[in-house]
């Protein structure tokens, strides 16, 4: 019996953060980050190889952005060179998780233990640390609001249902509502009616 060969997890690899740097002050002025092998600068970074130090380091440029409090930044990836907060680092070069080609640890997972460890979140939150699927409901915790815990009450219930009865749900997100035209299909922006 042969097995396929799983795809590595983000977690195996040494994950470089915008944002970690950017706390730290790296963005600011230039740093030097000796145990982790970084260099920063305004618009770079220098990443030597912390193995063989003998390898000249690779250089990543930063583009920033204008946002509405300030500015952001973000790493231009070196192999196909989109914006990226996160690079992943295998010793020799990094690249973003597309073209490192990893996935995340929950894609190896199957639907029904993503909504396990979902159940699991959502009691731990209502303060139920032990609770299993198909458990009475959590009591509301001291402290929290009425909206907020029937809000969470609600999203066990669909979890537990789906985990249940088999059926998929979907995030919020995916079920937006959008206006269609006399054909019944989807209006799009550019969509321009005729005058007769």
């Amino acid at each position: 019996m042969q097995f396929k060969s799983l795809r590595p997890v983000t977690a195996d690899c040494r994950a470089i953060n915008i944002g970690e740097l950017s706390k730290l002050g790296g963005s600011k002025r230039p740093m030097n980050f000796a145990l982790r092998g970084i260099e920063t600068h305004r618009d770079y970074i220098k990443l030597r190889s912390l193995k063989n130090p003998n390898r000249p380091p690779q250089i990543i440029l930063i583009d920033w952005r204008r946002i509405t409090y300030g500015m952001k930044a973000h790493f231009i990836c070196p192999r196909c060179q989109a914006k990226r907060a996160i690079l992943y680092f295998d010793g020799l070069q990094a690249y973003c998780r597309v073209c490192a080609d990893l996935r995340f640890a929950s894609q190896r997972q199957r639907r029904c233990a993503r909504l396990r460890i979902k159940a699991h979140k959502i009691r731990a939150s209502l303060g139920e640390e032990n609770g299993k699927p198909g458990d009475p409901w959590p009591v509301k915790p001291f402290g929290m609001s009425r909206k907020v815990y029937n809000r969470h009450l609600q999203q066990l219930i669909r979890v537990e249902t789906a985990i249940h009865s088999g059926e998929r749900i979907a995030s919020p997100r995916y079920r937006r509502w959008r206006s269609r035209n006399q054909d019944g299909s989807f209006v799009t922006k550019y969509e321009y009616r005729q005058i007769c």
